[in-house]
Order: structure tokens, then sequence, then C-alpha cells
């Protein structure tokens, strides 16, 4: 065991049978600052982790059939909620200027925090996976944390076809509209929450239109995206601002340097434009990464495909052998 008891209370971390996915708040060691939390299972297991880290659409775990299966091969989900993407304060006002956002200095406090947190739960072999906005924290966090074995690079969204996959046409006008102005950001997720409040589950049946798969999985979680799309209602104009605006403008032009000698794959979908999958294959050859597609799933493609993710965490983990 990895010694987390000494830092989880017992009292904060009971769970009940019924609910192995709950989130707790987390106190980070020697700070007063709190992370939410799903340990699968409740405590942290002498095995491989796959730390997960949540994209701004979808601040939920993975399902509990998700979870279980990566245990079955192997592997313990540990799932983060960034600050401010649920029922915690979110990064300090100071960090979310129009300034810090483009200077990275939001993301580099939030990559710190991620940082911090794996060594509070004395995490070792880890296996990162980074979904959607998430990604500019995981591309930092397997540079600055050793623990870090391999990373996960799931629809990462570092070029410009990213606007071209956005659907439908009305969300890609909201978007669009929160970077704009801030008159136009307070009215873009006004709109949004409204929208999420009238009918969650049709707003993500829109949102996953282009693939079978994300619909599949939508309609197996019901519970999970009317909760997500609560969650999206707690979140500030301001951490909108930063998330979309540093995952969608900012850092886009990742440094071929890093990810060339990087331990890390990219993870995409077949159910998407054309031009997507055109567009993240040159990027991923520029970047000099692998690239891999599932046959079902496009945004939620790692839970829509989990055979295929275990097949890149075994082929990796095979490959670590054969070196030794």
């Amino acid at each position: 065991m990895h010694g987390v008891n000494a830092i989880i209370s017992e009292g904060d971390w009971h769970q009940k049978a019924s609910d192995p996915r709950r989130l707790r708040p987390f106190k980070l060691a020697d700070t007063c600052i709190e992370i939410e939390l799903m340990i699968h299972r409740e405590k942290v297991a002498d095995r491989p982790t796959l730390l997960i880290i949540n994209s701004i659409d979808f601040p939920i775990p993975p399902s509990a059939g998700f979870c279980e299966k990566m245990w079955a091969a192997g592997y313990q989900v540990i799932f983060c909620r960034r600050p401010g993407f649920g029922n915690l304060p979110g990064l300090p006002q100071a960090l979310l200027g129009r300034d810090q956002v483009r200077d990275r200095s939001a993301i580099a406090s939030e990559t710190a925090l991620f940082s911090l947190l794996i060594n509070s739960l004395n995490l070792k072999q880890i296996f990162l996976l980074g979904l959607g906005t998430s990604n500019s924290i995981c591309y930092r966090l397997s540079q600055i944390n050793p623990e870090i074995q391999y990373t996960i690079y799931s629809n990462p969204l570092f070029h410009p076809a990213i606007w071209d996959v956005i659907k439908p046409p009305w969300l890609k006008r909201m978007i669009r509209q929160t970077l704009r102005s801030r008159s136009g950001l307070k009215i873009a997720v006004r709109g949004l929450k409204a929208v999420l409040r009238r009918d969650p589950i049709w707003f993500y049946r829109q949102f996953a239109q282009k693939s079978a798969g994300d619909q599949q999985y939508v309609s197996r979680n019901l519970e999970d995206f009317r909760e997500s799309g609560r969650m999206l209602q707690n979140i500030t104009p301001d951490t909108f601002y930063y998330d979309l605006q540093n995952a969608l403008i900012d850092d886009t032009n990742w440094d071929p340097e890093i990810t060339r000698d990087s331990n890390a794959i990219i993870l995409s979908g077949h159910e998407t434009t054309a031009k997507w999958k055109h567009a993240i294959k040159a990027e991923a050859k520029r970047l000099g990464l692998p690239i891999v597609f599932a046959r079902s799933g496009d945004l939620f493609v790692p839970y829509a495909s989990p055979d295929v993710l275990l097949d890149v965490l075994n082929s990796y983990a095979a490959t670590k052998s054969e070196a030794l």
C-alpha cells in the first residue's frame, strides 16, 4: 500500500457500497487547499494508477463499469475534479484575468496543484489520462512529476480544426462568444446554464451528436450526465473563460522538442469529421507522438472504447518490461 491512510481521514472517506464513485474533498498535505477526488474502491491500492483529470465538458468520474474493467485488468482509477468544476472553489481570482491566463500563470498553478496531489497521495506507477481541455495540464504535469510513467492525451484541442468538430453550431457560436468580451462571456455562460437547467440530457445528446459510441455512453449513464449538468452550473464565467481560452486559443502549439522524447500517445476516435482526423494526424506527426483511433467514441472515446484504452496501457507496460 502507498500509505495514503495517514492523509485521508476515515470519516471523510467512508463510502456506501451503493456509491463507489462518490467524490470527496481531499486536503493537500501541508496546505489549506482541497481537491475533489474519487478513489475507486476507496483506498489507494498497490497497483498501477490510471489518473484521470476532467475536461470542462464532463466533470464526473467514468462509469462504475469502466472503473471495474480497469481494476480487473490491474489498474486502479483515481479521478480528479479540477478546482472550480464542482463543489469546491476555483483558482484565485487574481489568476483568472486575461493577462494571467495568457501568460500561463493559471495553468501553471493548476499543474502544480496536481503534482502536489500526486505527492500527497504517494502515488506510484501512474498512467495519466487527459481529456479535452485538461490535456494542457497533463502536458505540463508529465514534465514535472517523475511518478508519471505514461500519458494518454485523449482528444487534445491543440490545432485549428477544433472549431470544425464543435457541434451543434449554436454551441460553437456560444463558445466563440465567451472568448470575445467580458459581456459576451457572461451572456454565453448564462445561456449555457439555462440550457443545462432545462434538459442536460438533450444538451449532451446534441454535444455528442457525431458519435454513436458517445451517444451510447450517454444513454447508459444518464444520471452521470444529469449530475454533470448540475456541476457545470457551478462553474463561474471566469473559470469558463480561463479553461476555454487556454485550450482553444493560447495553448495550441505544443513544443515537439518536449513531446518527441516523452512517453505519451494521442487517443482519438474514428467517429468524427475527416477534417479533424487529418489535422490531428498532422499534429501528431509534428509532435513525434504515436496516435491510436478507436472505432467507437469521440469526445468520450476512452470511456466508449475501454478495450482500446487497455490495449494502449498494456502495450506500454509490455514494452517497458521487455526493456528491463
